[in-house]
């Protein structure tokens, strides 16, 4: 009996045309799923029954004036205002004496008209580092300090971030708090044109990178 070390088999492969075929799908996919990356990541959606308004204060004075708005309405759902955010990275000097984001805009909103009994600074980590997890779990801190436990809150922050910052705000209450989120419109660019604009298709395409990789891991933590 004869002993082969090798056999020889047919191998198909595909030929240029398909490969082409294929590639231009592939590329067709991956450009729709971009141009949907937006509204996907730019989410608004209230925890029905939320008292409670948790702002991340980094953001820039349009926004705080849409958050003044929806505290000050008629109809306002709600009876607080969370601040949450780093200490300040510039302008310290010059800042009247605020060392955090949030110092600064609860004066800000408090100009706008916001209550001072309404408004809640949450402490600010020092690290610059894994800002929105941090800024979670000292919010989480400062609710346990005072013995609060809601059921639910919603959670304000700035268009294409609301995913990922939701995502975060739901890692740290895990499974016991029901958190919203409100997506603010950005001033750099129209939303509704995002795709045209250099500042709307670099954060866009930031956040959907670091919010796959929050998705997939633990966001460097």
């Amino acid at each position: 009996m004869k002993l082969h070390l090798f056999k020889k088999r047919h191998l198909w492969l595909p030929t240029w045309p398909t490969m082409l075929a294929a590639s231009c799908t592939l590329l067709a996919i991956t450009g729709m799923l971009f141009l949907s990356s937006h509204d996907f990541l730019a989410v608004t959606n209230r925890a029905p029954g939320a008292k409670i308004l948790v702002v991340e204060s980094w953001m820039a004075d349009n926004s705080m004036q849409e958050v003044a708005q929806m505290i000050n309405a008629v109809d306002s759902p709600y009876q607080s205002l969370w601040l949450t955010g780093p200490i300040l990275d510039r302008g310290f000097h010059i800042s009247g004496g605020f060392k955090t984001y949030s110092e600064m805009n609860a004066a800000t909103l408090q100009a706008l008209g916001v209550p001072k009994t309404k408004i809640h600074i949450v402490p600010a980590a020092q690290s610059q580092r894994n800002r929105t997890f941090t800024a979670a779990l000292q919010f989480k801190n400062e609710l346990g300090k005072k013995n609060l436990h809601p059921k639910r809150f919603d959670l304000a922050t700035l268009d294409v971030h609301a995913r990922r910052s939701r995502l975060v705000m739901r890692k740290v209450f895990e499974e016991n708090v029901e958190v919203g989120v409100i997506a603010l419109p950005p001033s750099g660019y129209d939303p509704e044109h995002w795709s045209s604009s250099s500042a709307g298709m670099k954060i866009t395409l930031v956040e959907l990178v670091a919010y796959l990789y929050e998705k997939i891991g633990d966001g460097g933590r």
